[in-house]
C-alpha cells in the first residue's frame, strides 16, 4: 500500500476525548494515558474517521496556519509515534 493510500485504525481498546486545547488518549487495556495537544487529538480523531495521510494533511491546512512541507514531516513522526505507544495499527 502506498504512502497516499494507507490507512491506519485505532486499536479497539483506544478512545479519546478533546478537552479545551488539549486532549486524552485513553489505552484501556494498558490503563495508559497520553495528554496531546490540540492538533494531536485531531490527528487522532481524524484517523478515527478513517481518514488516509492525504486526507489528514489536507484538512490541517485548511484548519491550521501551516507550512505543507513542515507539516508532512510533524504528521508523518507522530503517527509513527502513535504507532510505537500502541495506539494505532496499519490496516493492509
Amino acid at each position: 500500500m502506498t504512502e497516499t493510500t494507507r490507512l491506519f485504525h485505532l486499536k479497539s481498546d483506544v478512545r479519546y476525548r478533546s478537552i479545551a486545547d488539549e486532549g486524552i488518549v485513553l489505552l484501556q487495556d494498558e490503563g495508559e494515558v497520553l495528554v496531546v495537544n490540540g492538533v494531536g487529538v485531531r490527528i487522532v480523531e481524524l484517523i478515527g474517521e478513517g481518514s488516509t495521510l492525504p486526507q489528514i494533511l489536507t484538512a490541517l491546512e485548511t484548519e491550521y496556519d501551516v507550512e505543507p512541507e513542515q507539516l508532512r514531516t510533524d504528521v508523518r513522526t507522530y503517527l509513527a509515534e502513535l504507532e510505537d505507544a500502541g495506539v494505532l495499527e496499519p490496516v493492509d
